[in-house]
């Protein structure tokens, strides 16, 4: 774990160095550095000797089965939107964004004469809260949300000065809380105000479509019978079509960086 988090963040002064990127020549491979969770996996599979054979050999950190996984997963899904993908899973596990964020200039997003004006790489970030549990509109969660849409917006703004442009991926809303009030919804709206204001790409997300029943409870038939007994785990079908969502958004960006 020590380990994992020094990894950490020695990546997180020296993003260029860590993550994929080039020298400015146009290629045809999109180099993709992916930080945070390992992505949802539609089924239980075995990762591929091969697939984890490349995800050791490229990551800071020994690569787990989720790692290679999510390699995996993304660069399929990028395939099938023409994207072709070198993947390279960067902190997969063992430490928080704010570990990342803190671990340079005390937390403080770059000034605005660091910016680079061509990026010549591409991140994926998949960060989500400590606590995925509590609602949204509690004290300590409205606390935690600001904190994390403060870190995400200086990742990203750290990410645009070592050249590399970041996708954020938004989580698959969860129905355990009333619509609007899940942790799942918090980190959506934190995400996204964060993509925005730094010039990211939020990815990924599913459209809700809110229907209203006799007693003014509000239910997303997007999702309604789709996330298990616990309400919180989204069936193949939900996952499948937030990595589509994904690569469909990511693969334009992408394809425009590539002919640069």
């Amino acid at each position: 774990m020590k380990k994992t988090i020094a990894a950490a963040l020695a990546c997180a002064a020296v993003l260029a160095a860590c993550g994929g990127g080039g020298d400015g020549t146009p290629s045809s491979t999109a180099k993709i550095s992916y930080y945070g969770n390992p992505l949802r996996q539609a089924a239980t599979t075995t990762a591929t000797a091969k697939v984890a054979a490349v995800a050791r050999a490229a990551s800071d950190a020994p690569a787990s089965d989720a790692a290679a996984q999510t390699v995996q997963t993304l660069t399929q899904a990028l395939a099938a939107q023409g994207v072709t993908a070198d993947v390279t899973p960067q902190v997969m596990n063992g430490t928080t964004l704010h570990a990342l964020i803190m671990g340079e200039n005390n937390g403080l997003p770059p000034t605005q004469d660091q910016f680079k004006t061509d990026p010549n790489g591409f991140i994926v970030a998949n960060f989500q809260l400590d606590d995925m549990v509590t609602r949204n509109d509690d004290p300590a969660q409205v606390a935690a949300l600001a904190q994390f849409q403060q870190d995400l917006y200086t990742f990203i703004q750290r990410a645009h000065v070592a050249g590399k442009l970041t996708f954020v991926i938004l989580p698959i809303r969860t129905c355990d809380q009333p619509f609007g009030k899940s942790a799942a919804d918090g980190v959506i709206q934190a995400a996204t105000t964060a993509a925005s204001l730094s010039s990211g790409y939020a990815v990924g997300g599913l459209s809700a479509n809110v229907v209203m029943d006799a007693n003014g409870v509000a239910t997303d038939t997007v999702t309604a019978g789709h996330m298990g007994a616990d309400c919180r785990t989204p069936d193949a079908s939900l996952i499948n079509m937030a990595n589509q969502n994904m690569a469909e958004r990511m693969a334009p960006v992408l394809k425009d960086g590539l002919s640069k």
